[in-house]
């Protein structure tokens, strides 16, 4: 068997958000490989630590009746013991041949009482093994590997961008644009995202202007908020001279769970005292893949007193909002209200770190 069977390389994997939460990991099939599983870690090199199977609490079709073999006999799945695992490929429309599928809640469990034992919370920045068998059944009687991975919001480092991803995002955010006469953009990174910003200032009619940004606070931007912190207020000071009056507000958004959900800063004309609020932005959280992108808008479009004859929110963020909301925002209340309040909305996508 080649040893390569069981590396997970660059267009091997593929995430698919699941509506009900968690996700699909699909891995391809390969000559040599017969099987794989979750683990909360790789193998210990010195057999110090044991590492052990990631489980779900509940069952689910896609894997509740996989079979895992354990020196020799098959345990039993049920009872809070459902194993991460497959043997069993099927046809991927995303990758249009068959492969390996595993549905992961976003909550798991693993261990034993008499041992080492814990829950976690699977999302953006979680750690995972995948680890490949030989043989089916996550049989160690065969030759097996370790593929550690940080789950992120397009790839599995070091597996491929999800391509079929960032089209539905673009989707989303064009949307978004579309329906509120804005516009939608792409930034390469935190740096680019506030050259976007100054673009949009320079084709923005006067004479005067509300401006709202709602930042992505989750873990994931920190880099880009740096960009933001230090670059925004210096180049903003170079384009309000062509405006009578120029006002900016500040939302943060994180998610659901979180230290909060938004955050909000009225709007303000002295840029020095909007310089001290991006100052003071943290990140934090981020745990699931997508974010609370249309609560933060429906802040801005609801939060703040719209004055001035151009009106823009403009977004900066890594990751899609949520397709299925988790409270009482929705899209169409997003769009509704935003367009009643002659409001345009600039979304910002950025790479996910």
């Amino acid at each position: 068997m080649a040893q390569e069977d069981l590396q997970i390389v660059p267009g091997d994997a593929y995430i698919e958000l699941d509506p009900e939460g968690g996700f699909n990991l699909w891995i391809k099939k390969k000559e040599g490989l017969r099987s794989i599983m979750l683990t909360d870690s790789s193998k210990d090199p010195e057999g110090r630590e044991d590492s052990f199977t990631l489980r779900s609490f509940d069952y689910n079709e896609i894997n509740g009746d996989e079979k895992r073999l354990l020196n020799g006999e098959f345990l039993e799945q049920g009872k809070g013991y459902y194993f991460l695992i497959d043997s069993t490929t099927e046809l991927s429309s995303v990758f249009n041949e068959e492969a390996f599928r595993i549905y992961v809640p976003s909550s798991v469990t693993y261990g034993y009482p008499w041992s080492r034992e814990g829950q976690l919370a699977i999302g953006r920045g979680s750690w995972l093994n995948i680890r490949a068998f030989e043989k089916p059944y996550a049989d160690y009687g065969g030759s097996y590997l370790d593929n550690p991975f940080i789950l992120n919001m397009k790839e599995l480092p070091p597996l491929p961008p999800v391509a079929i991803e960032v089209e539905e995002e673009e989707g989303v955010f064009e949307k978004m644009a579309s329906v509120t006469e804005g516009e939608f953009n792409i930034a390469e990174d935190g740096d680019d995202a506030v050259d976007k910003i100054a673009e949009l200032l320079d084709k923005t009619p006067g004479p005067d202007i509300d401006l709202v940004l709602v930042i992505d606070t989750t873990v994931s931007m920190k880099d880009d908020v740096s960009f933001i912190r230090n670059k925004l207020v210096p180049i903003v000071k170079t384009k309000i001279a062509t405006f009578e009056e120029f006002r900016i507000g500040i939302v943060l958004y994180r998610d659901y769970k979180e230290e909060y959900l938004t955050k909000s800063y009225i709007f303000e004309s002295d840029l020095d005292i909007v310089q001290g609020r991006l100052n003071r932005i943290t990140v934090s959280g981020g745990r699931d893949l997508p974010e609370a992108v249309y609560e933060g808008i429906y802040e801005a479009v609801n939060g703040f007193e719209w004055n001035a004859s151009s009106r823009l929110i403009i977004q900066v963020g890594d990751a899609l909002p949520h397709e299925v909301p988790k409270g009482s925002v929705t899209k169409e209340m997003v769009f509704a209200e935003s367009r009643e309040k002659e409001i345009s909305i600039y979304p910002i996508l950025l790479p996910a770190e």
